[in-house]
């Protein structure tokens, strides 16, 4: 019995490596003999694969491509190209394939320019020569997947290889319709060393993550602290005297440094998407504006016995308050531009809700203070003092002088 439970267990481990050996066969189809090198990866956006074959021949060097994606909708067309100078979709090489109405699948060779991206049409002049082409279509799924073999120019070796891909609706005549404008859909570029799978273009990538996380950090979560600092421990409901300021400033100070940084980095990034995350980029600059006005408050503010105190004070909480609006609301553009994962959202609103909650308890202790040093005295009777007690006793008669009992005889 002993002997067959252990058979079972190879056989089962057996099964399922040659399942797992099977499927990884699939995702990445083999080269053909006689590759130099071989690269076979998920690529970092709009769920693509690629599988890459590069073969040393004279007198060009080919490359075997397979390329996967998926279409955002039935008819839509899929694209993966090389540049020549950078990994940009200006001026790239670039094979489509798109679904036709009557379900065939159709697959060219352009070159992108600059009236592509405002919908002329796509350009000619294809530098690689391409030995063959193909594509197949999977509706379950609407996984387009493109395979090419191309005779590359001296441009592209396996040191360094700039390739594009994309993913768009559909086409409109002989045009592209344009695709959609994400940063999933700006990022679909990288180059590669397919020696040794160096990948750049990572930076950029843990550029943005560090703006977010520097922005959420001083923007979000030590402003705020900040406020509160200054709203309820100033002198009412809790008088911490000159702790506050200290800690007022102190958060402020933190809060704007961080934010700036972030800020700073967010203006360095993707600065030829201005128009596409305006407004993102808009509210970034009034809030840095804002902030950097609060943070002049320390050297401008008046003295107290001044007579325009009471109205900078007015000034000063308005902006502040607005600014504060201006944070939460580009937070969540943000997150919704650079879609983080969910725990980053999550994480956020957590924060919120914890100071939200600290806001409301100190000011239900606000309110109840308020009202029992102002109206205590309506319902202690101990602070009312008693009335004045009459004497019971008759009152003493009055005697007159002999003189005046004299005078009246």
């Amino acid at each position: 019995m002993h002997y067959l439970f252990y058979i079972q267990v190879c056989l089962l481990l057996i099964t399922s490596s040659l399942y797992s050996s099977t499927k990884a066969q699939d995702q990445c189809p083999p080269c053909e003999k006689g590759y130099l090198t071989y690269l076979c990866r998920s690529l970092p956006t709009l769920e693509a694969k690629v599988r890459l074959c590069y073969y040393n021949t004279t007198p060009n060097a080919t490359l075997d491509v397979v390329f996967s994606v998926v279409t955002p909708s039935p008819n839509g067309w899929a694209a993966w190209g090389l540049n020549a100078v950078r990994a940009q979709m200006v001026e790239s090489q670039v094979l489509i394939a798109h679904r036709n109405p009557d379900k065939t699948i159709n697959v060219s060779q352009a070159v992108l320019t600059d009236d592509t991206k405002h919908g002329c049409g796509i350009g000619s002049g294809f530098e690689p020569k391409v030995y063959r082409i193909d594509a197949n279509y999977f509706e379950e799924s609407r996984m387009m997947i493109i395979y090419s073999k191309l005779g590359i120019p001296q441009w592209c070796d396996s040191n360094r290889c700039n390739h594009v891909w994309q993913v768009g609706p559909g086409m409109n005549g002989g045009s592209l319709e344009r695709h959609a404008r994400k940063l999933q859909n700006f990022d679909s570029r990288e180059t590669i060393n397919m020696t040794n799978h160096h990948v750049s273009g990572r930076r950029v990538r843990a550029l943005r993550k560090a703006h977010g996380i520097l922005n959420i950090a001083g923007w979000g979560f030590l402003l705020p602290c900040g406020v509160i600092a200054a709203r309820y421990f100033r002198d009412f409901p809790f008088n911490c005297r000159r702790v506050w300021f200290v800690v007022h400033v102190g958060l402020q100070i933190c809060g704007y440094t961080i934010g700036t940084a972030g800020w700073a980095i967010g203006l360095s990034l993707q600065s030829d998407h201005f128009r596409t995350f305006r407004a993102h980029r808009i509210i970034g600059i009034i809030i840095f504006g804002l902030a950097t006005l609060q943070m002049l408050a320390i050297f401008l503010k008046p003295k107290k016995d001044d007579r325009y105190r009471r109205y900078w004070n007015i000034y000063h909480h308005f902006v502040g308050y607005t600014l504060l609006s201006l944070i939460v609301i580009n937070i969540f553009k943000g997150l919704a531009i650079l879609q983080p994962p969910k725990s980053w959202k999550h994480t956020y609103i957590s924060l919120l809700v914890l100071l939200g909650s600290i806001v409301l308890l100190l000011e239900i202790i606000t309110w109840a203070k308020f009202y029992w040093d102002n109206f205590d005295c309506t319902f202690n009777l101990k602070n009312i003092p008693p009335p004045p007690m009459r004497s019971l006793q008759p009152p003493a008669p009055v005697q007159r002088g002999a003189q005046e009992l004299g005078n009246g005889t």
